[in-house]
């Protein structure tokens, strides 16, 4: 295995692409332009050459472009899926939903726990509660019923408003009520607004859902948000993370021992650090191709994400490499064009914070970085951790930024609904 790939899903690599020159119309002419045939990738380093692909290509081509000759939208088994639009326009993808569901279930191997749960549901009974634009349907208003919710796979949305903490009180109680009497075996959540569900329980005395597992995804987990989903849940519920994105569905998923394994039997994973294969403890932009998709295959798709590959095999036995997800390059802090800190180099600086519940890193300018904290409500001596963190912040940034911490009573979502934790407006 090299840079997290191994022999078998670089030959399936190499069949997609042979697969998608024949049949996919975009991807064909992004390959002429270039003056590369299939012929000519015989190792890693060739399959370099072909250009990276990327939302925008598409979001340009679509349907038509990037839909395999002999299929249609219309087809038997396609699941359509938009992206939340967090880094500009929503993107419209298809798949069929075997494709999304073997995915899932091989990505899913790095945990047995959670495939015994399940395994464990003969029905499935799932609950959703993430930013209105990462559902199917109409969540964001609190006049939507249960029924118009439920999705036929049986995942039932939970109703939520765009700004994840402006939620008035009436949604919180249906989220919650209906959490009660669904009766899911297990949840599928954003973990910012897991925690913010959690903590709604907590203050209204509420035991959780008895579900089996709750699956943390869309977004850059957070320890003070995972801190208090695990205070609220028992401690035999499953908690964890999923690498995901809604152009190929699960990607990767934390392991028993608390590391996030990547799939790379269903995908060609490539990390690279500008066009070079990274060594382990290098951080990298992950570029994917999709193995064994007869619809809508994915080539060399830059996804924007970086990670950290962990070098050596895990003690949990899994057959897939290790990697930290560091979250997307556009949030990253920069300085000079270069990453200073990534949102997840930032979140361990914060650490689990007890004194806290929620919070958000702005980069306004390149020397100019507003740490904005919600306080705990029995954080009485949140001023002293806040000003230890400023310091540990202020070592990591560096000399010449401009830096505040500050406690605040609200903080807003991004545009698309996602609550992040850490953003930036500088270009990279």
């Amino acid at each position: 295995m090299v840079n997290g790939a191994s022999n078998e899903s670089f030959s399936g690599a190499l069949e997609e692409v042979v697969e998608a020159y024949e049949r996919v119309p975009f991807f064909r002419r992004h390959m002429e332009a270039a003056g590369i045939h299939p012929r000519d990738l015989g190792t890693p380093a060739d399959f370099r050459r072909v250009p990276p692909t990327s939302k925008v290509d598409y979001r340009r081509n679509f349907p038509a472009g990037v839909l395999a000759t002999g299929t249609t939208l219309n087809d038997p088994f396609v699941f359509r899926s938009q992206s939340s639009g967090t880094t500009g326009e929503r993107l419209l993808t298809i798949a069929h939903t075997y494709t999304l569901a073997e995915r899932m279930t091989t990505t899913s191997s790095a945990h047995p726990g959670l495939q015994k749960v399940f395994a464990a549901a003969k029905e499935q009974r799932i609950c959703r509660y993430a930013a209105p634009n990462c559902s199917d349907v109409e969540c964001s208003t609190p006049y939507t019923t249960p029924a118009s919710r439920t999705l036929s796979d049986g995942t039932r949305v939970l109703p939520v408003a765009h700004d994840l903490l402006a939620t008035p009180d009436t949604m919180v109680d249906q989220a919650v009520a209906e959490t009660i009497d669904y009766r899911p075996h297990w949840l599928y959540t954003d973990p910012m607004h897991m925690a913010f569900l959690a903590g709604s329980l907590h203050r209204r005395g509420m035991q959780p859902p008895p579900v089996g597992g709750v699956v943390l995804t869309y977004n850059l987990v957070a320890h003070s948000a995972r801190r208090q989903v695990a205070d609220v849940f028992p401690k035999d519920c499953i908690l964890v993370e999923v690498v995901s994105m809604s152009e190929l569905g699960w990607m990767g998923m934390e392991c028993p021992e608390g590391y996030v394994h990547m799939n790379n039997e269903s995908f060609y994973l490539e990390f690279l650090v500008q066009d070079r294969p990274a060594e382990p403890g290098e951080l990298a932009e992950l570029y994917v191709t999709s193995i064994g998709d007869q619809i809508s295959p994915h080539l060399r798709y830059w996804t924007g994400d970086l990670y950290t590959l962990l070098d050596g095999d895990c003690t949990c036995g899994s057959r897939f490499p290790r990697a930290e997800f560091q979250g997307r390059g556009a949030y990253s802090i920069r300085r000079n064009g270069a990453v200073v800190l990534t949102p997840k180099q930032l979140d361990h600086l914060v650490g689990e914070a007890p004194w806290l519940t929620f919070y958000k890193a702005r980069q306004t300018h390149h020397d100019r970085l507003d740490f904005r904290y919600i306080p705990a409500p029995s954080a009485t001596q949140h001023a002293l951790a806040a000003r230890d963190l400023h310091d540990r912040l202020e070592g990591a940034l560096g000399r010449g930024q401009r830096l505040s911490v500050l406690a605040v009573d609200y903080i807003e979502c991004e545009r698309s609904g996602k609550f992040l934790p850490c953003v930036s407006a500088v270009e990279p």
